[in-house]
């Protein structure tokens, strides 16, 4: 997909914003329909270890990540099936009380997709 030009975006519907869980949907461009589930852990602390999408891919996509304590961000998980078989992975974080935030997916074919939300 980042061959294409120009590159695809993926827009989603997200439910449970305000909450820590939800639902989300999104259409892949060539037709097949996503659906799946998100949860994030309550404002603590996050960090990133090895073997996370983060530590793999977040160079790529142009995010720093920091391995520690970071009070006031909010780390989550989603995972979604699409209509062709396809399956997403994505971790995300967010500030404390906003529904703000980033993120990486991959999916079961390779792609790996930057987030922003």
């Amino acid at each position: 997909m980042s061959q294409q030009s120009p590159v695809p975006t993926l827009v989603a519907t997200v439910d449970g914003i305000t909450g820590n869980t939800g639902g989300f949907s999104f259409s892949m461009p060539t037709g097949a329909v996503c659906t799946g589930k998100w949860s994030s852990v309550a404002p603590q602390s996050a960090s990133v270890t090895t073997g996370s999408l983060f530590s793999q891919f977040g160079s790529v996509a142009g995010y720093s990540t920091t391995v520690g304590n970071v009070p006031g961000v909010n780390k989550g998980q989603a995972f979604a099936t699409c209509s062709d078989n396809t399956r997403f992975d994505v971790e995300f974080f967010t500030g404390s009380g906003t529904a703000n935030g980033y993120g990486i997916a991959k999916d079961t074919n390779g792609n790996v997709y930057k987030m922003l939300f």
